[in-house]
């Protein structure tokens, strides 16, 4: 699985790129801004071609999950530990796909847990945040018992390190600075990731 986050800030005709990397073969795409509220996530999918939204995640705002008929919700550790058992159940009812991030293999989610994806992070020395180094050498291998959810590795993954977070034992791949670096090349960017880690797909 490859998931697109966004741009952290608005870009110029970002929803039009979004198509883009969805057509191009992205599976899923994050639409994540830190300090939006509900009106602006609102704003910009009214922006967004609706055969896009059983695609997107959106962060935190659930009733927004609902009013577009979007793929699911993403919440952060706050929210994630915030948020009432009832409220996941009765979205999961719903079909709705529920993600969370973690920053540590100790709070990997156990079974019984609501969620569909989890995303850990930083796997490699991030691209967005200088400085955030990753926390996992190359040797590291994920240990797993069966079922759960959809691990992701989210952090510093580009084209030189994809097929190693697919040898680590991630189902999936989480993009944001390789992609948004250079946001008229995102399209390019996700062709040369999504190879080298599609082309580990049966290591």
């Amino acid at each position: 699985m490859i998931l697109i986050i966004t741009h952290p800030e608005p870009l110029p005709n970002e929803t039009i790129l979004w198509q883009e990397l969805l057509a191009a073969g992205a599976d899923a795409l994050l639409l994540r801004r830190p300090h939006w509220g509900p009106d602006e996530y609102g704003q910009v999918l009214t922006q967004t071609d609706p055969a896009c939204y059983d695609r997107i995640l959106i962060a935190g705002h659930w009733q927004l999950y609902q009013r577009f008929g979007l793929m699911g919700v993403h919440l952060s550790e706050n929210l994630r530990n915030s948020t009432p058992r009832a409220l996941l159940e009765a979205l999961r009812h719903q079909r709705c796909c529920l993600s969370t991030g973690i920053h540590s293999t100790v709070a990997l989610p156990g079974a019984g847990d609501p969620w569909d994806l989890v995303l850990l992070s930083p796997v490699f020395d991030s691209i967005s945040k200088p400085g955030y180094k990753g926390q996992f050498n190359s040797g590291f291998r994920l240990v797993r018992d069966g079922g759960g959810p959809k691990l992701l590795a989210l952090g510093g993954v580009n084209a030189t390190n994809a097929a190693q977070a697919r040898q680590m034992g991630f189902d999936g791949i989480a993009l944001l600075g390789a992609i948004w670096q250079q946001p008229a090349q995102a399209v390019e960017q996700f062709h040369a990731i999504s190879q080298q880690w599609n082309a580990n797909a049966h290591m």
